[in-house]
């Protein structure tokens, strides 16, 4: 593998990471609702859903290499038959429009918690470069997650080590609610695996097919997957020295970064912001690709404008609302994508 390929695989990794690493995820909220209530259990269910991302990243690249897809709907229509794929294909676009209006939330979080600055403030500020960005197609993209990705990896090894290293903090060993026993970091893992691949997809697949080598997609995706993994241990563990008061926050990495110094807040601050972006941009381009025609960009752009105006007025419920109600339901409705993704007699892509 010479220097350009390992370059573009570094660049699929990042853009899968930043695909799922966005407001829910950075912020801790994801982490919190689905690892770090679970107590101890939190990181055997960590490294089950990592393998997951590893394994069904490398097949939605691998597939979209193979449909030579310009959207997901090449890919469900060769999973579920045309007829039912576009059941799926209502049901995914439902799935990124509320995603979207999630990171919308979560920017307007953001800047009431830690700037102090109006919420429409911050979710206008993002609305209009997630426009800029989607105008430029899966190149912005991929640009856009080159430069926010490695950022936000520094910013949470970077609060992992300082959690570790303050000796008066301790992770909390004990389960945080009732529900977190038997086999429920088993589901917690799945279901949260199931949520971001079903999401994911919408940039996988295309990014598959327009790469043209198989093993720059495989490795772009073990990189990404590593790169994920390392994001949740760290934040997970972090996080979990601060139960049980950061579960009232909306933003909790948020409030773990403002115990340190203020240059670390700073710098979490700029890295969140990147990850809602990025996962804004890759959720938006998603339902755009699949309601405008590739060659009218007149008509792609205005779909992009009534896509963030909606999300807009729905994001007004507030964030934490939509992770701990939604995601959940999102992430059994992926379940039947990640079980279809893993099926290799149906997929015909291991060699």
């Amino acid at each position: 593998m010479n220097g350009t390929d390992l370059r573009l695989s570094l660049q699929i990794a990042f853009t899968y990471i930043g695909t799922v690493v966005g407001a829910g995820f950075a912020s801790g909220q994801e982490i919190l609702q689905f690892f770090t209530l679970l107590g101890p259990m939190a990181y055997p269910a960590i490294l089950l859903a990592v393998a997951l991302f590893a394994w069904v990243g490398v097949q939605m690249l691998l597939l979209g290499h193979k449909l030579k897809a310009r959207s997901y709907r090449e890919m469900t229509a060769y999973l579920f038959g045309r007829r039912l794929a576009a059941l799926i294909d209502i049901a995914m676009m439902i799935m990124l429009f509320f995603v979207s209006v999630a990171m919308l939330a979560g920017v307007g979080a953001l800047f009431e918690e830690q700037l102090n600055l109006s919420f429409q403030i911050g979710v206008l500020l993002t609305m209009a470069l997630t426009f800029l960005t989607i105008l430029r197609g899966m190149k912005g993209i991929m640009t856009a997650n080159t430069v926010i990705v490695p950022v936000m990896l520094l910013v949470v090894v970077t609060i992992f080590l300082q959690s570790f290293f303050q000796t008066e903090y301790k992770p909390a060993l004990t389960v945080a609610t009732s529900g977190s026993t038997g086999y429920a970091w088993i589901i917690s893992a799945i279901t949260y695996a199931a949520l971001n691949m079903g999401l994911a997809v919408s940039v996988l697949i295309p990014m598959g097919g327009e790469m043209k080598k198989p093993s720059v997609l495989k490795l772009g995706g073990l990189l990404g997957a590593l790169g994920l993994g390392i994001m949740l241990l760290g934040a997970q563990y972090a996080m979990s020295t601060r139960m049980p008061m950061i579960a009232e926050y909306e933003v909790p990495m948020g409030f773990l970064s403002s115990t340190f110094s203020p240059l670390m807040q700073g710098l979490f601050i700029v890295a969140l912001w990147g990850e809602i972006y990025s996962t804004l941009i890759a959720n938006v381009f998603g339902i755009s690709t699949q309601l405008a025609s590739p060659e009218n960009k007149v008509h792609g752009s205005l779909i992009t404008v009534v896509i963030l105006t909606a999300a807009f007025f729905v994001a007004q419920i507030g964030f934490s609302n939509i992770v701990h109600y939604l995601y959940p339901v999102f992430g059994y409705v992926s379940f039947l994508l990640l079980l279809l993704l893993l099926w290799p007699r149906r997929i015909g892509l291991k060699k």
